[in-house]
């Protein structure tokens, strides 16, 4: 997105990038942030003419006791502003630690919700300059030698492959929002666990005043996605349905590239939602770089298979569980399959009794191939094939929660090399 001076430049150019006229669901806490965006979008359509509608959504955590009237007064702010307001309440039963991240979901997952509701089109948050920093810096100190968190937050993000994010105020700082509220007399909620140093992102912020972000880090982080993407497209093979095998020429590519590509897929393959740290990765890359005709390892649930004739990577045999499928349940099972049940048949996923036939691989590889892909039964055991009652279609758990859209590229390479369409398009 293009820089910004100021909320209301940051607003036009915002609603001047939408692709077609949208309806927006804005999420609005209270804070000077969110609220500063709702009043700047406002007011950008009432003075520019956009053909762009508003909505807005409160998501009342249930923390704190005065959750409540906050939301309140935000349906009241409203109300004054005719912007119709939503408010939803995260009732489900708090965890024990962790709370920031379950929030997050929570709080994304029922704005998904009432954005589909109102037919939104998109979701807008007030991420400011400021959480860009913060971002930053709790990425850069966990970080692998790869560094991809530095790129911060995407300008957008899709959300559970249905609704995109939008963070119009990512070069805008915060003071800067706080003025131009002054200025119209406009007050905002102060939340008192931004002061908590009990979180991580509290301490980031108060300790890490002069941290700069890199404005070329987003799209340094955009081309290694499409140049990942290309190299799959020319050199990976899916065999069996879960089994990618790169040809040799593929591990001669550009270090950062084989490593980027390799790291991803034994995420994606071994169901899990983060690439394998930097010192695993290490790893796998001295595999990749032999010149023994064989060789293996293990790393983040996924199977590593090194030939003469490239390599096969697949999940590896153990933690493979049955789960339910309810009827009309959708299930993600391992990971890396997504059911859903139209019947009114209480199923089960399980880890198929039989492999798929496969090539001449490795006796590590087919032995690992037996129980690895799903079958579904009913409560009797009986094979149910799926069906237009019973979809089937894979989960990619690295991309399918939150795809920042610098990655959309290599999302999409690899969901199509394991059968699945490509993204929702971004709005922007």
């Amino acid at each position: 997105m293009l820089t910004a001076t100021s909320p209301d430049d940051a607003a036009r150019r915002f609603l001047r990038s939408l692709s077609k006229p949208s309806r927006l669901l804005i999420a609005v806490s209270g804070g000077s942030d969110s609220t500063g965006l709702l009043i700047a979008l406002k007011r950008a359509i009432a003075t520019h003419g956009f053909p762009h509608t508003l909505a807005a959504a409160t998501v009342d955590h249930a923390l704190r006791p005065a959750s409540t009237s906050e939301a309140a007064w935000v349906s009241a702010l409203c109300a004054k502003l005719d912007i119709v307001h939503h408010t939803r309440r995260w009732v489900a039963d708090k965890p024990k630690t962790g709370i920031p991240a379950a929030a997050r979901e929570a709080r994304y997952g029922l704005l998904a919700e009432i954005a589909r509701q109102c037919d939104a089109d998109a979701i807008v948050t007030g991420h400011t300059r400021d959480d860009q920093i913060e971002t930053v810096a709790m990425r850069a100190s966990r970080a692998n030698d790869e560094n991809l968190g530095l790129a911060g937050m995407a300008p957008a993000t899709l959300f559970d492959r249905r609704i995109w994010i939008l963070r119009p105020f990512l070069d805008i700082t915060r003071e800067a929002i706080r003025d131009s509220l002054r200025r119209i007399g406009q007050t905002w909620i102060d939340d008192p666990s931004n002061a908590d140093r009990t979180y991580e992102r509290v301490r980031m912020r108060q300790d890490n005043a002069a941290i700069n972000v890199d404005p070329e880090a987003g799209l340094r982080r955009r081309a290694l996605s499409q140049a990942t993407a290309d190299w799959l497209e020319h050199h990976a093979t899916l065999i069996s349905g879960c089994v990618i095998k790169l040809d040799p020429p593929a591990l001669i590519a550009q270090p950062e590239i084989l490593r980027h590509g390799m790291a991803t897929l034994a995420a994606v393959l071994g169901g899990k939602p983060h690439r394998p740290a930097a010192q695993a990765t290490d790893k796998l890359m001295r595999l990749a770089a032999t010149e023994r005709d064989s060789g293996s390892l293990t790393l983040s649930g996924c199977l590593v298979v090194r030939r003469r004739d490239g390599v096969y990577m697949l999940r590896e045999k153990r933690g493979l569980l049955p789960l339910p499928l309810p009827p009309g349940a959708t299930i993600v099972w391992d990971g890396r399959f997504e059911f859903r049940n139209h019947t009114a048949r209480v199923l089960r996923v399980e880890p198929a009794a039989v492999s798929s036939i496969l090539p001449d691989l490795p006796g590590l590889a087919r032995a690992a191939m037996t129980r690895i892909s799903p079958e579904i039964r009913t409560e009797d055991g009986h094979v149910v094939l799926p069906d237009t009652d019973i979809e089937s279609c894979p989960y990619l758990p690295l991309f399918d929660r939150f795809l920042p859209a610098f990655d959309v590229a290599l999302a999409d390479r690899i969901a199509a090399i394991l059968g699945r369409g490509p993204t929702l398009s971004c709005p922007i």
